[in-house]
């Protein structure tokens, strides 16, 4: 069998080749845990107005082995207490969709209330829960005042 010598040029180029095969390797560890946990929460769109049962949606990140156990709720009195965020009662009425819906190729849950919401100024934590993870996100918005007001 013969052997190839490397000339000195030759030599430079393969050990530039190894490093930047090395480095991606090592990006791909690093980033592998946070593509293996990728459920996530996005933003919130408030479709109702003050006075009015809340319609809102929760944009939600997952892939399709994390939707089959993914579920979003609003997270417990205790969780409100350590992150230093008052539970108000009008927090008790909220229902989240339990299946994750899809429109314009973005996913999302609902959160609705079957009654009126009188609170101007909501502040609370979702968590989102699948199998391999837990997430608990805090969200503020206002609702404003219906138009006809």
């Amino acid at each position: 069998a013969r052997k190839r010598a490397l000339r000195g040029g030759d030599v430079l180029k393969t050990r530039k080749q190894n490093r930047l095969k090395v480095i991606a390797m090592a990006v791909a560890l690093v980033c592998s845990p946070l593509m293996a946990n990728a459920a996530g929460l996005g933003r919130i769109t408030v479709l109702s107005a003050l006075g009015q049962p809340l319609k809102a949606e929760l944009e939600i990140t997952a892939s399709k082995d994390e939707l089959n156990s993914l579920s979003a709720r609003l997270a417990s009195p205790e969780a409100f207490k350590v992150a230093g965020i008052e539970f108000v009662s009008a927090l008790t009425n909220l229902h989240f969709s339990r299946e994750v819906k899809e429109r314009g190729g973005k996913r999302y849950v609902e959160i609705t209330t079957d009654r009126p919401v009188n609170e101007p100024f909501i502040d609370m934590l979702v968590e989102l829960n699948w199998a391999s993870g837990r997430l608990v996100r805090e969200y503020t918005f206002l609702l404003d005042p219906p138009a006809d007001f």
